[in-house]
């Protein structure tokens, strides 16, 4: 099969969308990105997503500093400081 007509295997469920925030390239991680992962060291977008009611990929891109930090996650992280 020539180089051109060649596929790419695609990532796996456990690397694609996972975020981390001390491995951007392009700019500091978001302080608010950095104690989401000091609190849940494993998959913390699905932690915040669930405590948030919004879907994975949402919760990455706030813990990434992509999307504005709004009253959801905010009251995410007080509650479980306080669990």
């Amino acid at each position: 099969m020539p180089e051109s007509q060649q596929r790419t295997v695609p990532l796996s469920s456990s690397v694609r969308g996972t975020i981390d925030p001390w491995r951007s390239p392009t700019k500091p991680p978001c302080k608010f990105g950095v104690v989401i992962c000091a609190l849940w060291p494993v998959k913390p977008g699905l932690n915040l997503a669930q405590r948030m009611g919004c879907s994975e990929r949402h919760a990455n891109l706030i813990i990434a500093g992509k999307r504005k930090l709004n009253a959801r996650a905010l009251h995410a992280l007080i509650s479980a400081f306080f669990e």
